[in-house]
């Protein structure tokens, strides 16, 4: 039986150093059925170049050489060009091993309804090589978790069609990131699979990681610094989502519960409510406090 599509959705900006490594771990995918669609948001290093040698060498690389419009956008306008049976988002900088693309295939076909995976991360330095702190946390997908946090890393996220459709019909003017979005979208329409595994080689390039600083405190205000980054942000991207997503009660009304914490009676209502949770229990504590202070929305 022939292999159903896959797109691959790539979105690069700048990003020369680690771009020919990445596309040749795409091309060497088990799953051969590959149509990989690579969209530039406007660089000025040699990346349009490279881009252009892999779309005249491999006819399954469609190249887009588009103006800037910002990461999360570039990849609404790809999802907005696919086609296949399946869509996979895809970073410019990491290395995915060959069975990445047909472990989420495999999963996802026993789906009949809208369905998006997305799988754990096996965490390399710059230069790819292993680092010794890997986040193997187990994540429990929800939609109560999405309103206020993203588990879903979109250069692991694959999606069947019909998920797909229903998000090329609502795309957003306000996403804090194209996958949190993503993650929000699945929760509420469809169904998400977390794979505990991990395929993919996930470059961090930055030396700081949020809960590296030592003692307790210093965690607690590394994680409310990082928490707070979405501060502003976080409102914009609800309330365009309580506009483009609507129909099931218990949810609806869990957005509206949210964007009421704005004031003060509100965030009374949201400090007890245990439908909303993050992944880890102190990060749920801190979001709460954030919440009680006026400093998540």
């Amino acid at each position: 039986m022939e292999e159903k599509k896959v797109q691959i959705l790539m979105s690069t900006y700048n990003g020369e150093r680690f771009l020919g490594e990445q596309i040749e771990s795409l091309l060497h995918q088990s799953w051969k059925n590959l149509e990989v669609l690579i969209r530039d948001d406007g660089s000025n290093d040699r990346t349009p170049d490279i881009l252009r040698e892999y779309g005249a060498k491999y006819k399954q690389v469609k190249i887009f050489l588009e103006n800037n419009r910002g990461v999360s956008q570039s990849f609404f306008a790809l999802l907005g060009k696919s086609d296949a049976d399946y869509v996979a988002f895809c970073d410019q900088d990491d290395i995915w091993l060959e069975e990445k693309i047909e472990t989420a295939i495999r999963r996802l076909e026993r789906e009949k309804g809208p369905a998006l995976y997305c799988s754990n991360k096996i965490l390399v330095d710059s230069e790819g090589k292993l680092m010794q702190k890997q986040d193997r946390r187990k994540r429990i997908p929800g939609f109560g978790n999405a309103v206020v946090e993203c588990i879903c890393t979109g250069c692991t996220t694959v999606m069947n069609r019909k998920m797909a459709e229903i998000m090329k019909d609502r795309l957003p003017d306000h996403a804090i990131l194209h996958d949190w979005w993503c993650y929000l979208a699945a929760t509420y329409a469809g169904k998400v699979i977390f794979d505990e595994q991990a395929y993919i080689k996930y470059r961090q390039h930055e030396k700081n990681v949020v809960g590296a600083k030592a003692g307790f405190w210093a965690e607690v205000r590394a994680k409310a610094a990082y928490l707070k980054k979405s501060r502003g942000k976080l409102e914009a991207q609800l309330t365009d989502f309580a506009r483009l997503y609507h129909g099931n009660g218990k949810k609806d009304a869990l957005v509206q519960e949210i964007l009421a914490a704005k004031r003060f009676p509100g965030r009374i209502k949201v400090l007890w409510n245990r439908n909303i949770y993050r992944q880890s229990r102190l990060d749920g504590i801190i979001m709460r406090m954030l919440f009680l202070l006026g400093r998540m929305l």
